[in-house]
């Protein structure tokens, strides 16, 4: 398959139930984790290598997004109960269908920019996916 469009503009990310909206700027990577337990035992010899394996659970992930803030509109409510959240990424080609990452979250932390002079305003917030509905990966076409 001929990947055509490596362009991230028109990704874009929408919250279900809070209709949380602004121009988008950046989607961070979606960051997820599983802890390594380490399992060496005093067997090992000096200089062997320590043994590990994975945790049977992981953590489901953060991601932030950054966008462009108007006075007029509400901030992201950070005391809001878990809802689902989508990012849509840009189509690989003109007739697929995008790629998605879905999974319930709630706000974590929210700010907004400094306002100077020749700026603009921006919010950016981060989210946690908590697992309850785990986030999925949807492969584009």
């Amino acid at each position: 398959m001929t990947l055509k469009n490596y362009n991230a503009q028109g990704a874009a990310v929408s919250f279900g139930t809070s209709a949380l909206t602004g121009k988008i700027l950046s989607v961070s990577a979606v960051q997820q984790s599983r802890e390594v337990l380490d399992i060496s035992d005093l067997s090992i010899a000096a200089g062997g290598a320590k043994k590990s394996i994975p945790a049977d659970i992981y953590d489901a992930g953060t991601v932030d997004v950054e966008f462009l803030y108007s006075s007029a509109q509400a901030l992201p409510d950070i005391t809001a109960v878990a809802e689902t959240i989508t990012i849509t990424f840009t189509k690989a080609t003109a007739a697929g269908a995008a790629a998605t990452f879905a999974g319930t979250g709630f706000i974590s932390s929210r700010s907004t920019s400094e306002c100077s002079v020749g700026g603009v305003m921006q919010m950016s917030c981060t989210v946690q996916f908590d697992g309850e509905t785990a986030p999925v990966y949807s492969v584009g076409s």
